[in-house]
């Protein structure tokens, strides 16, 4: 950034361009704009960075050749060399505080978010063609798709597109989140800088469907541009730097903001008389390292090495037993582990998704099957999914369609036990664990396979006690794998709100449990799974609970809109 590294000759630069707005940028001449680009990231998402001949960058546009940038608080607009950062050309604003940015038919369309403004603007004779109000006059990003404009709204948080010589509104739609700060057309999607939540989000531009998402470059994503090929350009306001992003060709997802923490699973059983409780089983579902959790050492377990084994479902076990619990005694299990877990973000780009004909044969036969908690067959279950899924044969749309038709039907409520989802549909409410087995059920009754995951969430604080735990699902979609989607957390009121539910996980979820739909030894449960028996009249008391504690953290943790997930 300039202002940091070379104070006095931004002083001379400033004093230069004073006297014509129209002069050539110095930035190349005294060494503010070079430098070599960095190198790509780990994820193949950041492709190179380059610097901003700005302290205070707002939208980006792309003129096919070069990038444009708002300064606004100098009041100018700036074309940037995108090899290398270099200023190009500066040009004095039409306005007082240009912050959107877009380039169409030729021209650079300014919002202004002071007088509530936007311009048609031509940078090449200066001329200003259109003068009109924002319809809510707080516009902070623009996007050009080829016949309209974009504008994104920060006071009302819409997405509104124009008529772009007199700024009559065509539709609107609800921003993915509160604070858009800019936005980009690339020719299929709408990409939507969200600062707020230091996320992009891709749109639908039909209706404002929030497709997918990945986490913003920088801390501060204050504009966006498309490049060619699909990519895009990111000004980060925080770092002074755009950075050149693949979405498409990035590595299908990206685990960040790794934190460590010590887990301890315990399970106890106590038995007040006068008879004895007998035959004690206790199965508890052991984690594994996945994309986004690495397990630190060894498990430790109490009171002793357990029996290790699988279940039908493939899922690993460690079991207890205890021939028998007398009047006054308690028998207390479990286990602790030192694990990392990150925040794992999928970048779901539906053309990438191959066809229900791709699943292979043994994934789509395992996990489309019928269960009694899951009522595939029933004619309720099939005739629903029929009318929710249509002719979609997309597997990311037809899993998406359901994921839209759950959190419209149901209504969070914890009220007992886990309903089967004939009476989950009549009755419009549901645990965590009935959002998942309704969702489970209208996917594989579309053919599309689906299991559920679980495990403990880190509640708030970082010394935390979990005592409800959380199941999701995970569908699989060809060429990505098995993705998570968890439809309880999902019911948000806002597009990117729902969206961050899938795809997505929080580095605040121990994962312990992958499951197709019960199996002998874990039944329907997660976690664990505990049976027994009873000799006489017994007064029992059964407990569990997951303690967990950081260790170490190696970023913010940044969690989805929804704080905390649901039990």
């Amino acid at each position: 950034m300039i202002a940091r590294l070379h104070p006095l000759i931004v002083l001379t630069v400033t004093v230069v361009l004073a006297a014509s707005g129209t002069a050539v940028c110095l930035a190349d001449q005294v060494g503010l704009g070079g430098g070599a680009p960095d190198a790509p990231d780990e994820f193949g998402l950041v492709i190179r960075t380059i610097p901003l001949p700005t302290a205070t960058p707002g939208d980006l546009a792309w003129d096919g050749t070069s990038l444009w940038v708002a300064d606004w608080e100098a009041g100018e607009l700036l074309k940037v060399n995108p090899a290398k950062g270099g200023c190009l050309v500066r040009r004095k604003a039409p306005c007082y505080r240009p912050r959107g940015l877009a380039w169409g038919d030729g021209k650079l369309y300014v919002a202004d978010d002071f007088s509530g403004e936007v311009f048609v603007y031509d940078p090449e004779s200066e001329v200003t063609a259109a003068v009109y109000r924002a319809p809510t006059e707080t516009g902070m990003g623009l996007a050009w798709d080829g016949e309209a404009l974009w504008l994104a709204e920060d006071r009302d948080h819409t997405l509104q597109r124009l008529i772009p010589h007199d700024g009559t509104a065509l539709t609107y739609f609800a921003s993915p989140q509160r604070g858009p700060s800019g936005m980009a057309f690339d020719g299929t999607y709408l990409w939507v800088a969200q600062r707020r939540h230091d996320r992009i989000y891709m749109v639908l531009p039909k209706d404002g469907t929030v497709v997918t998402s990945f986490r913003a470059p920088g801390p501060y994503p204050c504009g966006i541009a498309p490049a060619p090929n699909g990519r895009l350009w990111v000004a980060d306001f925080e770092t002074g730097l755009a950075y050149l992003c693949a979405p498409r060709e990035a590595q299908s997802y990206q685990t960040r903001e790794w934190r460590e923490a010590e887990v301890r699973m315990v399970y106890r059983i106590a038995n007040d008389g006068p008879g004895d409780v007998v035959d004690v089983v206790v199965n508890f579902a052991m984690p594994r390292n996945l994309e986004n959790q690495e397990l630190l050492g060894e498990l430790v377990f109490e009171p002793g090495p357990p029996v290790f084994g699988t279940d039908s479902w493939g899922q690993k076990l460690a079991t207890f037993r205890r021939s028998v619990i007398k009047p006054g005694e308690r028998f207390q299990v479990g286990y602790t582990a030192r694990v990392r877990m990150g925040e794992l973000n999928y970048i779901l780009i539906p053309e990438k998704v191959g066809s229900l004909d791709e699943i292979p044969a043994d994934i789509r036969s395992a996990y489309t099957v019928d269960g009694k908690r899951l009522q595939v067959g029933s004619e309720l279950v099939q005739e629903t999914s029929r009318k929710i899924v249509g002719d979609e044969t997309n597997p990311y749309w037809i899993a998406r369609k359901i994921f839209n038709w759950v959190i419209e039907a149901l209504e969070y409520e914890r009220i007992g036990g886990w309903d089967v989802p004939e009476t989950l549909i009549k009755r419009g409410t549901g645990s965590c664990s009935e959002y998942a087995f309704l969702f489970i059920a209208l996917c594989r009754a579309a053919g599309l396979p689906a299991r559920y995951e679980a495990g403990a969430m880190v509640r708030g604080d970082d010394a935390s006690v979990d005592d409800v735990h959380h199941r999701w699902v995970e569908v699989y979609l060809p060429g990505y794998g098995w993705i998570p989607i968890d439809p309880s957390g999902g019911d948000q009121a806002t597009p990117g709100g729902q969206a961050d539910y899938i795809g997505r996980l929080s580095n605040r979820a121990f994962v312990t449990t992958h499951n197709g739909g019960g199996s002998k030894e874990l039944s329907w449960t997660y976690n664990y799974h505990a049976t027994h028996g009873r000799r006489g009249r017994c007064s029992v008391t059964e407990d569990e609970w997951v303690l967990l504690r950081r260790e170490k953290e190696e970023g913010a943790g940044v969690t989805p809109s929804a704080a905390g997930c649901k039990p």
